[in-house]
């Protein structure tokens, strides 16, 4: 099966675990304390992404703007701190754990390595090269025509 079929399949998952993880922890530590660590993370990641400030925001989306999710380089710097913050504002106990993986050097060395290769350009297949809309442009055709005809004399 392919990656987007995982990744779709992943995403109708994710509400259905992280109301389920919701309710086990409300089982075991009572509703009030998990409604409170539910908000609290929320707002932790707020306040993280605030904290980040407008430069590594600004870093992401210009790579985001300049050549999509290949622009964003694994090394940007603060790519790993603005996901994870995003994944903590993120309502679930399941994003706010990978969110809070991604503040821990080993983990974020461990995520890059893992993602490189997705974002690499796939090699050319049977001599056919695929470009990005930014990497070419129209070239009009010469409309055929009676070539000129010159008078030697």
């Amino acid at each position: 099966m392919s990656l987007v079929k995982w990744a779709f399949i992943g995403l109708l998952a994710l509400p259905a675990a992280e109301i389920a993880l919701f309710l086990i922890l409300a089982a075991l530590i009572g509703w009030l304390w998990t409604t409170i660590l539910f908000v609290a993370t929320s707002a932790l990641g707020i306040f993280l992404l605030k904290r980040s400030g407008r430069r590594d925001l600004a870093r992401v989306a210009d790579g985001l703007a300049k050549g999509g999710l290949r622009g964003v380089n694994r090394n940007t710097p603060g790519l790993a701190y603005v996901l994870g913050a995003f994944l903590l504002i993120l309502p679930g106990f399941i994003t706010d754990l990978a969110g809070a993986a991604l503040f821990i050097p080993a983990v974020r060395r461990w995520a890059a390595r893992l993602i490189a290769p997705m974002a690499q350009k796939p090699k050319p297949r049977d001599g056919v090269i695929d470009l990005e809309p930014g990497e070419w442009r129209r070239i009009p055709e010469k409309k055929p025509g009676r070539p000129r005809s010159r008078r030697h004399a």
